[in-house]
């Protein structure tokens, strides 16, 4: 297959200096696209004027385009996607076309200018629902619109089952495969350019809506590095750790992390600047309250075994927690020496 520059250069070739410029100009074949009152200040004329310039010139593109290899590059771009149910998103097309035709100078521009002479191939510009991609025809423009609404629904209906464990991007796509009856491979082209589905930092898919799959707040942001670390952190680390997973631009200042952890009751308190989930067993209390739950749950025990079960929640000093043994207001040394409820 010709390279896709020299393709371009044998389509032009008849056309003059002028004409040629105005048509690379538009397309920013060479660089940046102009806009058509840019093009006319440089000549001297008139917006309608370049664009008159501009579709007489196209004519004259297009007559020759049957018998350029041109057309043979286009069957083969509608043809790959055609196999992607007639969508793909820009990024992926223009990367797939590279690799098909052994050519790095495929770009978004070439391939815009190619499918505005044939006439074929539609693209949506990036906007609040969509990243860039192209599409066959309405009816795959439909059919994307169709898909896009049924994984959303089914998503939405399994929130809680979704979010209970770690649900990466094959788990999701099989199981709106079996919703849809449409190839999981489709199913990825259609979803890959709606801004409703993404990937978090930690390769958990779901929409873009939910706050752990795309934190905006700090305070969500926190949420998310404590479930996956599983465990109780300091309110610094905690900073850290959503700085490294880079969520947006923000940078996550401890002072402000520490703020959020305090006000938010699904963050407990575990020791000095520590904190945990309580979804992952952390219950909130002082110190004086867990020894007072712990003895409640288990009945009486000795000092080694209250410390023993208090330490799995808080991370608190032997000492500490000896010291509240000692307040008989609240707890009762048995004559085994075991300690009980006062």
């Amino acid at each position: 297959m010709e390279k896709i520059n020299n393709i371009i250069k044998d389509l032009i070739a008849d056309l003059s200096s002028r004409q040629k410029d105005i048509i690379e100009s538009r397309f920013g074949l060479n660089g940046e696209e102009l806009t058509l009152a840019a093009i006319g200040e440089k000549y001297n004329l008139t917006r309608e004027r370049v664009r008159q310039i501009e579709n007489g010139s196209l004519a004259l593109i297009k007559k020759k385009f049957n018998n350029s290899p041109a057309n043979k590059l286009l069957k083969s771009a509608v043809d790959y996607l055609r196999k992607g149910g007639g969508i793909k998103k820009d990024d992926d097309f223009v990367r797939g076309l590279k690799v098909i035709f052994k050519d790095d100078d495929f770009d978004k521009k070439t391939l815009k200018f190619i499918f505005e002479i044939a006439g074929k191939l539609n693209i949506i510009k990036n906007n609040k629902n969509f990243y860039d991609f192209w599409y066959l025809d309405a009816a795959s423009f439909k059919k994307l619109s169709d898909i896009i609404a049924k994984a959303e629904k089914f998503l939405k209906a399994r929130k809680s089952e979704f979010l209970s464990k770690d649900m990466k991007i094959n788990d999701s796509l099989s199981s709106v495969e079996k919703e849809t009856g449409v190839g999981k491979e489709t199913i990825l082209n259609y979803i890959s350019v709606s801004k409703k589905f993404t990937k978090n930092s930690f390769g958990d898919f779901g929409l873009s809506s939910w706050g752990e799959i795309n934190p905006k707040t700090m305070r969500a942001k926190a949420y998310l590095v404590l479930k996956k670390h599983s465990n109780s952190l300091h309110f610094r680390d905690i900073a850290k750790k959503i700085n490294e997973a880079n969520f947006d631009n923000r940078k996550a200042l401890e002072a402000t992390v520490h703020n959020e952890l305090i006000k938010d009751p699904r963050f407990v308190l575990v020791g000095r600047g520590i904190y945990g989930l309580s979804e992952l067993g952390h219950r909130p209390g002082t110190a004086k309250e867990v020894i007072g739950r712990v003895l409640k749950e288990n009945g009486p025990m000795r000092a080694e075994e209250v410390i023993n079960l208090v330490k799995q929640e808080r991370f608190l000093k032997d000492n500490t927690i000896l010291l509240n043994l000692q307040n008989r207001k609240n707890f009762k040394k048995l004559a085994d020496g075991r300690y009980h409820l006062a």
